[in-house]
């Protein structure tokens, strides 16, 4: 079956974001109103307001980062060292504060996840990343990322994914009714607004979201379904579910294979979860 995806990089310059928040003239923001989150799969990083350690004689970072993120999303960051370390500080350019990781043991690579803010309402962000010890950092490598920008409300299920491959995000509301690629909207306000690398047409964007603006009352599922691979060997994924004034969650994963084609009902189930 042919599917449309949802127009991704033509929402950057003209979807309004669920809040207010700070624009790129806001340089002096604080990093915690860009990123609300870091974390390793074993250790939560520390937000630090004010200037981030100044680069020193430490191992010099290799960092592999997705080129695109949503507000609200989660995306995946895999940080390699010259040589050993037990720290990562990460950072945005012209933005007050930075994240700092200690991490449990030293180490060459390091995989992160960087909660976005849902209220973001820039259009690029400059990451910086730099590792060493509790005795000080290296020199920071910078990578950019745009921001397409997407619904959030009270309840925000996004995916995002490392591979050039067609994942599919799919959300059963509590009267049953499912959001996902060939139902993309439902009677309780469900919506998916962002539907990334449909049939293997590739975007780059490697991004889905769906949203309530008003969450009804009860139980939902999330699942996600590895539609097609699009000729990658495999691919890694976080899901993000974000719940009006309840702690952010992340799920991460990996799929292999060629994919199901899947439709209703298809896929792996991530997560469920009750609405009060």
């Amino acid at each position: 079956m042919s599917r449309i995806g949802v127009s991704c990089f033509a929402i950057l310059a003209t979807a309004t974001v669920a809040a207010c928040g700070p624009s790129e003239d806001d340089a002096a923001d604080e990093l915690a109103s860009l990123i609300c989150g870091l974390r390793t799969d074993a250790v939560a990083g520390t937000f630090h307001p004010g200037a981030p350690p100044s680069a020193g004689n430490g191992p010099r970072p290799t960092v592999s980062s997705p080129a695109v993120v949503i507000n609200g999303g989660t995306a995946m960051a895999t940080v390699a060292g010259s040589d050993d370390f037990s720290r990562v500080v990460v950072g945005v350019a012209g933005a007050q504060g930075y994240y700092d990781v200690a991490l449990p043991s030293a180490t060459r690579t390091v995989d992160l996840q960087l909660t976005l803010c849902q209220a973001l309402a820039m259009r690029t962000l400059d990451l910086q990343y730099a590792v060493g010890s509790s005795a000080g950092v290296g020199a920071y490598a910078e990578q950019p990322a745009a921001i397409v920008a997407v619904g959030t409300g009270e309840l925000q299920v996004s995916v995002s994914w490392d591979a050039e491959s067609d994942v599919d995000l799919h959300v059963v509301d509590p009267a049953g009714d499912e959001v996902f690629w060939h139902n993309d909207k439902v009677p309780s306000g469900g919506m998916l607004d962002l539907d990334s690398n449909a049939d293997c047409d590739i975007d780059h964007v490697k991004n889905e979201n769906i949203t309530w603006a008003v969450a009804p009352p009860g139980t939902y599922t999330v699942r996600l379904d590895y539609f097609e691979s699009c000729a990658v060997s495999a691919t890694s994924y976080v899901v993000t579910v974000q719940r009006k004034g309840q702690p952010v969650q992340t799920f991460t994963g990996h799929f292999t294979g060629d994919g199901d084609l899947g439709g209703s009902g298809s896929g792996v189930t991530v997560t469920t979860f009750t609405v009060p």
